[in-house]
This record gives C-alpha cells, sequence and structure tokens, in this order.
C-alpha cells in the first residue's frame, strides 16, 4: 500500500484543528478539499466593483 503525499497534510491540518481523522476517510477528505480550494480559487479571482448594489427586490 502507497502513502498519499496528501494524506500528511490531512494529518496535519486535521492536528492544527485537534481531530484525528482515520485513514480511510482520507480520500473523501482530499476530495472536499479540492472542491474547496476550487471554490477559494473562484472567489479570489472574481473582479468585484468598486460600489455594490443590492439585490433585485431585496427588502431589510
Amino acid at each position: 500500500m502507497t502513502t498519499d503525499p496528501h494524506d500528511s497534510e490531512i494529518t496535519v491540518l486535521a492536528a492544527a484543528n485537534g481531530l484525528t481523522i482515520p485513514s480511510e476517510f482520507h480520500a473523501g477528505v482530499r476530495s472536499n478539499l479540492e472542491l474547496l480550494r476550487s471554490y477559494g480559487a473562484l472567489i479570489e479571482g472574481l473582479e468585484l466593483p468598486d460600489r455594490l448594489e443590492p439585490a433585485f427586490r431585496y427588502e431589510p
């Protein structure tokens, strides 16, 4: 059995948050990390105007 390099990242991130994630869940955690990173990249690359208008029909 080979060790995925992401497993050590998952272990370190989990330990930093006081968690222990069993190795059988690493594949799912890895998928979630990749998804969250892709969302983060989308948000970071989003150009926003200097002035934002409320959404159509917005009522506070």
